[in-house]
Order: C-alpha cells, then sequence, then structure tokens
C-alpha cells in the first residue's frame, strides 16, 4: 500500500471501529444482562441491535469507499453484522500494515456464514419445511368470509396455503374458531398441514370529537402581482336571528342584530377594530331587504362578540349618533357528509 493511501486507511478504520462502538451501545442498552432473553434467542437478538445500530447511520459513501478497495460494502450483512464488520476491519487493518488485532469472531454472535444457517432453522421451526418445488412459504391472510366458507379455506390450502394469518383486529373469537375448524377439515381432506397465525391487534388511537376552535372569519380584497387591489372584498351583512344566504357570490357573511341592521343605510362607513388590533372599516353599497352589502379592500378576521359601530351626525344638533352591535355567531355550513 502506498503512503499517501495510509491516512485514508486510517479514516475508514475509524470509521467503522465508530460504527463498531454504536451496535455494541445500542446491545448494552437494549438487552442488558440478556436475563430476559432466552438463552436460544441471544445470538439473534445481539444481531439485530447490530443491524439496527448499523442502519441509523448513512453509510453509502463509506460503502462505495470499501468496495473501490475490493472489501466487503456491508450491503449483504444482516445474518452477521458484527462479524462482517470485523473481517473488514481485520483486512483495513492488514492493508495499512497495522499491527492492531481484531477477534475474527466475537463468542456469542453469528460468524460469517452461520446467521443464514440459523435463519433458515428457525423458518423451519416456525413454518416447517419447505414445500416441494419451492423454498418459499406462502402466508395468507383471511377474510372474514373464511368463518363460514369453507371452499375459500380449502382452496386456499390446496392452492399452496402453508400459514394462515388471522387478523385478530377484526371479527370475533367465535369467527377466529370457525376460520380454523374450516382449516383443521382442509387439512384431513386434503391430507396437508398449515401453520396458523393468530396478529393479535396493538393499541387504537381513541379520541373524543375534536372540540371546535375559535369562530374566526376572513376576508380580502382580491390584489394583483404588485399588491394593488383589483377587486374589494364583499361582505353580506344579514340578521343574526333569522341569518339568510347572501343573494350572490361574498367573500364573508356576517351575522348582526336586525335592529341595528335596519339602521344601515348605503353609503354608510362602519367601524370596528378586528381580532388583530387592527382599525378597520366597510362601506356599505347596498341595502336590499333582507341584508346589506358592505366592501372593504383591506383585510380583516373577525370574531364572534367582535363591536361594529356606525356614526352619524345629526342635521339639527350637530350631535353624532352612534349605533353599535355585536357580531353573532356564524351561520353553520351544511356539511355534506353528514
Amino acid at each position: 500500500m502506498t503512503d499517501p493511501q495510509l491516512p485514508e486507511l486510517a479514516r475508514l478504520i475509524r470509521q467503522l471501529k465508530l460504527l463498531q462502538s454504536h451496535m455494541l451501545e445500542l446491545e448494552a442498552s437494549a438487552l442488558g444482562d440478556y436475563r430476559h432473553v432466552h438463552p436460544v434467542h441471544r445470538a439473534s437478538a445481539r444481531n439485530l441491535m447490530h443491524y439496527l445500530a448499523l442502519r441509523r447511520h448513512d453509510i453509502r459513501k463509506l460503502q462505495s469507499e470499501l468496495a473501490t478497495l475490493g472489501l466487503s460494502s456491508l450491503g449483504r450483512t444482516e445474518p452477521h453484522v458484527m462479524s462482517a464488520l470485523t473481517a473488514v476491519l481485520t483486512s483495513l487493518a492488514r492493508l495499512s500494515g497495522s499491527k492492531e488485532v481484531f477477534a475474527q469472531s466475537e463468542p456469542g454472535i453469528p460468524k460469517i456464514g452461520e446467521g443464514a444457517l440459523l435463519l433458515d432453522k428457525k423458518t423451519d421451526a416456525l413454518f416447517g419445511p419447505p414445500p416441494a418445488g419451492r423454498n418459499v412459504r406462502i402466508m395468507v391472510t383471511v377474510p372474514s368470509e373464511a368463518a363460514t366458507d369453507y371452499e375459500l379455506v380449502r382452496n386456499l390450502l390446496v392452492g399452496g396455503m402453508d400459514c394462515m394469518r388471522i387478523n385478530c383486529a377484526h371479527d370475533s373469537p367465535e369467527a377466529w374458531s370457525a376460520m380454523i375448524a374450516n382449516l383443521r377439515r382442509a387439512e384431513k381432506e386434503n391430507d396437508k398441514h398449515c401453520k396458523i397465525l393468530m396478529d393479535i391487534a396493538g393499541p387504537k388511537l381513541r379520541t373524543r370529537p375534536i372540540e371546535p376552535g375559535p369562530a374566526v372569519l376572513k376576508y380580502r380584497p382580491q390584489r394583483d402581482a404588485f399588491g394593488r387591489v383589483v377587486s374589494p372584498a364583499r361582505i353580506w351583512l344579514t340578521s343574526n336571528s333569522n341569518p339568510q344566504a347572501a343573494p350572490e357570490q361574498a367573500d364573508a357573511v356576517i351575522p348582526v342584530s336586525p335592529a341595528w341592521l335596519k339602521r344601515v343605510k348605503q353609503k354608510d362607513r362602519i367601524r370596528f377594530t378586528d381580532a388583530r388590533g387592527a382599525s378597520r372599516a366597510l362601506t356599505v353599497t347596498r341595502a336590499v331587504a333582507r341584508g346589506r352589502w358592505a366592501e372593504s379592500i383591506r383585510t380583516a378576521y373577525i370574531i364572534p362578540g367582535l363591536v361594529l359601530e356606525i356614526r352619524k351626525s345629526a342635521r339639527k344638533s350637530g350631535v353624532a349618533r352612534v349605533w353599535r352591535t355585536k357580531v353573532g355567531a356564524p351561520p353553520r355550513k351544511n356539511n355534506p357528509s353528514n
């Protein structure tokens, strides 16, 4: 190995050692002293923790660098993660001339080649030996009809089903028993055997009806690309005791006191402070029998209880008269799904 490559090899060794330490840390935190893990499954449990730790890292660049050196890129190490990583570390150390020694295999974890054999052994124990002519097993999640339709279950078994999965999130214990009875009958009649997996339902999210949030009504004028108003917002004012739908397209419908609404005339200015504390005004453009049309060139946020005000000067006394009302609850929209 040429001297210019030695620093790169040292860097790769450091990266792999860091991955190794993360594997051991996750194993220790998740499995502890292994007392809660059956001895038969300890090697597999440790290997699983090593695999999860490895996949927590983006190792694509590292894989490319290892492949360039003709080494394993750790891409197919699922059955023996730690053993494969240790083998790559050993190869890097020899390439760099390092005298550091890495254990070829740590006790209690699958060695290279052993993991695949262990997986095959446990697959046979769980699902039985593979059928003639294929190496895979077929698991079928049966529908509810499997409890009452014997022919359905028989056809699945004859067609190659090796494991019948019952989803216990659905149906009932009586239905599950009927599914199993149909399978056992089909096994006897066809001299075949099929495993059963009962998938227990996990926790489900349960919520109460969502409480409604604040009833905020927003309207805004239409603006061009330069922010200039090209069309004011159109607001329909209607009685809160007998609200009427806007006879034309409206940007907002505001319910108000019917007595106050009668005082509102064309060209009146309705002033208020909106929900954000901004001073706003509406200009009444048309008075009709069931409501009033108003327009605004500024965006506003309206909430129930907000005070609307009209000021009019008395011709004789010169004293301004003020009429106020509070915005009522917005009319409910029809929900087509209800």
